[in-house]
């Protein structure tokens, strides 16, 4: 059976508004017989898949990424345990929803997990993907599709964590997530001569 292989669209903490209308039906019954009430949360219920983590090989990943880079004239990364264990959870959640999104039922946005999993980031962007059985193969996806690329080669990367997930009998069988950042840094502390002002113009 051929596996299906997706690349996700890239994220870069920017989202769109999305607006669920949901249509109210309303039974009229006997009086004799009342109808049953209608449980409301059945019709968004989904059956969540059994996932399992599956150890990637990280130095080779931050071989990967950081030789890619040079080639473009930037720096190299390094693996942050952080962003690894918020990558991991991501590629979990997907894996047992068996779906491929940045935002997930329960989960929140990438701003959030970033908050939530103690990372406080002045960049950062996440790439998923799915159906890649392999790390090559999964680098190779994302530098083919722009969105990704651009965060691959992003200047001010300095960190990743990356991870992978599987579920048997999903759609996909494996499920991505790399996330690329940069940690916030607080303006240095002293006194500032503040901006010039140029008169004259």
């Amino acid at each position: 059976m051929t596996i299906p292989r997706v690349v996700a669209p890239r994220f870069r903490l920017v989202l769109p508004i999305l607006r669920i209308f949901v249509a109210s039906l309303v039974f009229v019954a006997p009086a004799a017989t009342p109808a049953p009430a209608f449980e409301f949360g059945k019709l968004f219920k989904r059956k969540n898949l059994e996932s399992r983590e599956i150890g990637v090989d990280t130095g080779e990943a931050v071989r990967i990424l950081s030789d890619y880079r040079r080639k473009h004239g930037l720096g190299p990364v390094k693996l942050d345990p952080k962003l690894t264990r918020i990558a991991a959870d991501h590629a979990l959640k997907m894996a047992s929803a068996n779906k491929v999104a940045h935002v997930l039922i329960g989960e929140g946005s990438f701003a959030r997990r970033l908050r939530v999993g103690g990372y406080d980031a002045s960049i950062a962007s996440e790439n998923i993907g799915a159906g890649y059985d392999s790390l090559a193969e999964a680098f190779a996806g994302w530098r083919k599709s722009r969105g990704h690329n651009k965060n691959l080669l992003t200047p001010e990367v300095t960190v990743i964590g990356i991870a992978r997930a599987d579920a048997p009998g999903s759609k996909y069988g494996t499920y991505w997530s790399l996330v690329l950042a940069h940690p916030y840094e607080p303006p240095p502390a002293g006194p500032s001569a503040g901006p010039p002002v140029i008169f004259g113009q």
